[in-house]
């Protein structure tokens, strides 16, 4: 399934998410379709192809420091091939 992520923290946290995501990596049971940071500060915007546990295990080392949104997605238009054959 895919989920948009939408991951924000707050400006006194930018050093500690820039250290952290020097050294994170995915989880191996998380396919990232695309993932973008917001050049305005403090977000930034992701699309994955994982199960409920992946998206869980994704989120699991940021959750004291970012928050959130997460939706389940479709693709449609140009996306469409994104889809499992």
């Amino acid at each position: 399934m895919f989920f948009m992520n939408i991951c924000t923290w707050a400006p006194e946290d930018e050093k500690e998410v820039e250290r952290r995501r020097a050294n994170w990596k995915w989880p191996e049971s998380v396919k990232v379709i695309c993932e973008f940071l917001d050049l305005q500060g403090c977000r930034v915007f992701n699309v994955i192809d994982t199960d409920e546990k992946g998206l869980i295990q994704s989120r699991a080392a940021w959750i004291d420091i970012m928050a959130f949104e997460t939706f389940p997605v479709y693709p449609f238009g140009e996306s469409k091939h994104l889809l499992k054959k």
